[in-house]
């Protein structure tokens, strides 16, 4: 789509307006966009699709004055060229204006990697503070099998562009795949602090979980109520929302019920539709949508049971755009904010650990998955899972239930090369002391199976300690 832009300059705003109707501008400020040169001007484009969404023509003085040490805002013109609160993104990030971050754009989405690495790498030599260049240069130096240029890339970007959770994301799936599964999940949750719904590090995080057994967690709960409500419609959640209403033993309607009831006023599909605009108004900059959207949902709630809960995920999105914009300045959302800020303020935030102690049956099922990731169950593992039914008293019917439950959760679960992974001691011991000290305290009754585990599977004393002291750390 093509426009005409339109410079306009304040003192503490350089504000480039668009002719642009309001449906196409309306998914420009739902996205996640930048500025760039472009060999015709300038292109606004977008970060989740890599394509192009405007061009317009733009002569090397209004290129020239993307240069200037002040915010930029991008609007939708207006018949009498009027400040629009509701239509401006604001900008604060260099822009490329080489015009090889747009190619290197074009070429990464056509597969072209080998012309996209020089691109970018020709933006940063030419100004290394193009920040959002560096993630997109990470993901094409790992498609080209450089991974320690890759993670480079990443922590750069993470350096100098923070408040982005591409490259917190990015970094993770990196690590996740050179087996630094710790140090991913880390980094999948810096990304969600930055936007609790981008959904690579949604998704990963939460099939973590189910994968090392933490199915009790409360974190987990919160991850499947955001993906059930916000991403039903993929697939891969679908499969994931089953899997974990099975190793629950729950019917799907009864798990997806389960959540809703337990996180009541946060089940709400309002409540978590303007949740989810909220997180992509501030990324995006678009500061007075997000305002908006944080009013309504103040104006939603009061006196109702889980208002602090809103109160409290307000107030951080409120301090994350006041830091941007300061509250001496001209715009009525910033005046609204601080408004929003005197009763949001007063909200104590309540943190209480979770307390769901971990019990045989479920160290039991663990046990049952990791046996049988391998799609068959050999003599040994069939001797060792009847002592441990028998000592543990598990039920026949118990045990029947939570076999065919592992059996559907791990279908088409398949690893490189086609093969799936074999059973590993070391492995389920560690998830096992992950879901013992998931709320912080130890009881007695968990350290009685810790021990029982230590003796079944062979774990030494040096060994308890050494996992212990990783999964803790």
């Amino acid at each position: 789509m093509t426009s005409i832009v339109t410079l306009h300059e304040s003192e503490s705003l350089l504000r480039l307006d668009f002719s642009l109707p309001p449906a196409s501008w309306n998914e420009i400020v739902s996205d996640s966009v930048s500025v760039m040169a472009i060999k015709e001007g300038l292109g606004i484009f977008s970060f989740t699709n890599g394509a192009m969404l405007v061009s317009a023509t733009a002569d090397s003085s209004l290129l020239a004055s993307l240069q200037m040490a002040k915010p930029v805002g991008l609007q939708r013109q207006t018949a009498n060229s009027e400040l629009t609160e509701e239509n401006l993104l604001f900008k604060f990030e260099r822009f490329d204006l080489t015009g090889q971050f747009a190619e290197g754009i074009r070429a990464q989405a056509t597969g072209n990697i080998a012309t996209a690495i020089p691109c970018y790498q020709q933006v940063i030599q030419a100004d290394a503070g193009v920040v959002r260049v560096y993630n997109l240069l990470g993901l094409c130096q790992r498609l080209n099998n450089d991974p320690s240029g890759a993670e480079a890339s990443y922590r750069q970007a993470i350096n100098i562009f923070a408040e982005s959770p591409d490259a917190w994301c990015n970094l993770g799936i990196l690590y996740q795949k050179n087996g630094q599964e710790k140090e991913a999940q880390e980094l999948f949750s810096e990304s969600l602090k930055r936007d609790e719904f981008y959904f690579n590090a949604l998704q990963r995080r939460a099939a973590w979980f189910l994968e090392t057994g933490q199915v009790a967690n409360s974190e987990f709960a919160l991850l499947n109520l955001r993906l059930l409500m916000n991403f039903s419609e993929l697939a891969v959640v679908q499969r994931h929302i089953r899997n974990s209403a099975d190793r629950l033993d729950m019917s799907l309607e009864q798990y997806c019920e389960t959540l809703h009831s337990e996180h009541g006023i946060l089940a709400n599909n309002k409540i978590q539709q303007y949740f989810r605009r909220v997180e992509s108004f501030i990324n995006n900059g678009a500061f007075g949508q997000a305002s908006e959207y944080m009013l309504m949902l103040n104006d939603m709630t009061p006196q109702m049971h889980g208002e602090q809960l809103i109160k409290s995920w307000i107030r951080p999105r409120i301090k994350k755009i006041i830091q941007k914009i300061t509250t001496d300045a001209p715009y009525e959302f910033v005046k609204n904010l601080s408004a929003l800020v005197a009763t949001c303020g007063a909200v104590t935030e309540k943190v209480t650990p979770e307390r769901s102690p971990l019990t045989g049956p479920e160290f039991f099922s663990m046990v049952l998955l990791e046996i049988m990731r391998d799609g068959q169950i050999e003599p040994a593992e069939q001797e060792l899972l009847k002592k441990l039914k028998a000592a543990l008293n598990v039920p026949d019917q118990m045990f029947m239930k939570m076999f065919n439950n592992v059996r559907r959760q791990l279908t088409g679960v398949e690893l490189s090369e086609g093969l799936r992974e074999r059973f590993s001691h070391q492995r389920l011991f560690k998830n096992l002391c992950q879901a013992a000290y998931r709320d912080g305290v130890v009881e007695e009754s968990e350290k009685k199976i810790l021990g029982f585990a230590c003796k079944a599977f062979g774990i030494s004393s040096e060994e308890l300690k050494r996992i212990i002291a990783e999964v803790v750390k």
